[in-house]
């Protein structure tokens, strides 16, 4: 019975002291940012090199995108934006190009890296889920 206890308290004290250094600790720049979501989308139609570097400038013009790219075949769109000031619906039907093309999202697949630099991303994730300034 006192071990568990002295294994309660043990959980119990780290956890006050993951919550204080969340708390009290530096915030990198990357932390103070909003959140951003990226989406891409498959598109199918004809544009021409002046119209894809016009629509990507429209696109990128609109509040709440920050970075808007069409390959240069024009059949794949990638925008980064803010979910609170867009829906993903509504990239689709701007990327349209009032009719002239048809878009589909198209799915990202998870890249896998360093096992390492994933524990890390984790810890810092969890740190800043524990920090209440935000």
């Amino acid at each position: 019975m006192k071990t568990i206890k002295l294994i309660f308290l043990a959980v119990a004290v780290g956890v006050v002291v993951l919550f204080g250094y969340a708390n009290v600790r530096q915030r990198s720049v990357t932390e103070k940012l909003k959140p951003v979501n990226l989406i891409s989308f498959q598109m199918r139609g004809n544009l021409n090199t002046e119209e894809r570097l016009l629509l990507e400038k429209k696109i990128s013009a609109v509040p709440g995108i920050t970075a808007c790219s069409l390959n240069k075949e024009g059949n794949v769109a990638s925008v980064a934006f803010y979910p609170d000031r867009i829906t993903g619906e509504s990239l689709a039907g701007l990327l349209t190009a009032g009719g002239k093309l048809l878009v589909s999202p198209k799915e990202i697949s998870p890249v896998g890296g360093c096992p390492v630099h994933q524990i890390g991303t984790s810890f810092q994730k969890f740190l800043t889920t524990l920090d209440f300034r935000n």
